[in-house]
């Protein structure tokens, strides 16, 4: 007795320092988790404590409604058949006082139908109880799932977001730019900045079908593979794009694919050697004094081939494309241009090319910023269907 004293004391000490605060729902959880000697105990206590004063009190008054304390707490927090074990208590009190007054009532059967029918609208509320009682353990339990799900898209964000690149890379008479949004917490776009030695780098803009983790997990796969292929570290980028789409075609489902355009930028020599795997064609602006290249025109870059991981044994074609003082690349996923507006109308390439155009004697971060800019303008309020990913790189002159 002693120890079981000291226990309920205990559990009423954390209960009371427990309960500032809580919600309701937070409340009733904090009782389930209580030792099931100290729910019993309370539940004698209540029911003693509802009986004498039914007793104590004038008999013309009904202290019926008081009997549902116990039983709804029975009910929920010991079972439901603790519940109709209150039922079956309550009646034992009911006949016991009823038919003390037997001699009072006109008919014999006044007091059965007296205690039959508090016993039934009390088993009554009893089942009610019961399926509130299970319907919101269900709510308990969907709720913890969420929560669980939200903590994983939270760790799969903070995984990714460390995955892609946080700062641009220091390059001599190159300037860098860039901006990403994923439609959901997670999100399947991929840009990179791959260091070769002082005067080379790769630079990847990609996307991967489809939406959220899964989509995630394949964009983090598709930066491993890109990172360890060692052919384009050789200046082969063709092979290196061939292999890179046989590794994704048998790490993917027939189903799932990547557009990627990938890039080696030389300074020394101001050549860009890419391949555009299915990727929005990125735009290269002419700023620059040119004999070859008339200032003001765009070119799209688009040689290269199909998205990587769509068929084995795709072969794919480069195209070496020389760079001049002032010359701005943009290289972006479909989520810029096919963004839309409340009326329902696309962002567009057009309205892409304009802005850049207009703004090419900015810095590549500014540019960058200006698109994003313009962009979330444009989309206003509109829900976002698809990542945006977007990177903007500038020659500088010597």
């Amino acid at each position: 007795m002693i120890s079981i004293s000291k226990g309920t004391g205990t559990s009423v000490k954390q209960f009371a320092h427990g309960w500032r605060g809580m919600s309701l729902l937070d409340a009733l959880r904090h009782l389930q988790r209580q030792p099931r000697a100290f729910l019993v105990l309370e539940f004698l206590g209540m029911f003693a404590l509802t009986a004498g004063l039914d007793h104590a009190i004038d008999r013309d008054l009904s202290l019926f409604a008081l009997y549902l304390i116990p039983t709804f707490y029975a009910a929920w927090f010991l079972g439901i058949r603790w519940g109709y074990v209150s039922c079956l208590a309550s009646g034992i009190v009911w006949a016991i006082e009823d038919w003390a007054d037997a001699v009072f009532y006109h008919y014999p059967l006044i007091p059965y139908w007296n205690v039959g029918g508090k016993l039934i609208v009390l088993m009554v509320i009893v089942a009610m109880v019961g399926t509130m009682e299970r319907a919101l353990k269900d709510e308990f339990k969907y709720e913890i799932e969420r929560r669980s799900a939200q903590k994983e898209f939270e760790i799969a964000c903070e995984v990714q977001v460390r995955l892609l690149p946080s700062q641009a890379p220091d390059l001599p008479r190159l300037d860098f730019g860039f901006f990403y949004q994923s439609a959901r917490e997670v999100g399947g776009d991929y840009y990179d900045f791959i260091p070769f030695n002082p005067a080379q780098m790769g630079l990847a803009v990609a996307d991967v079908s489809g939406k959220g983790l899964s989509s995630s997990l394949l964009m983090a796969s598709l930066q491993g593979l890109v990172r360890t292929n060692l052919a384009v570290r050789q200046g082969d980028v063709a092979r290196f794009v061939a292999e890179l789409n046989d590794s994704f075609y048998k790490l993917t489902a027939n189903n799932r694919y990547a557009t990627i355009f990938f890039a080696v930028v030389d300074v020394s020599n101001q050549t860009l050697h890419y391949v555009n795997a299915g990727q929005n064609p990125p735009l290269l602006f002419r700023n620059g004094a040119s004999t070859a290249h008339l200032t003001g025109t765009t070119e799209r870059l688009e040689s290269g081939g199909l998205p990587v991981g769509l068929l084995a044994r795709s072969q794919y074609r480069s195209e070496h494309v020389p760079l001049h003082d002032g010359d701005v690349l943009v290289a972006y996923t479909d989520g810029v241009v096919e963004a839309r507006n409340p009326q329902q109308e696309e962002f567009g390439e057009a309205r892409l090319i304009n802005i850049v155009r207009s703004s090419l004697s900015l810095s590549a971060a500014e540019i960058c910023k200006r698109i994003a800019d313009r962009l979330q303008a444009f989309v206003a309020e509109s829900p976002r269907w698809d990542d945006i990913t977007l990177v903007v790189m500038k020659v500088k002159p010597e």
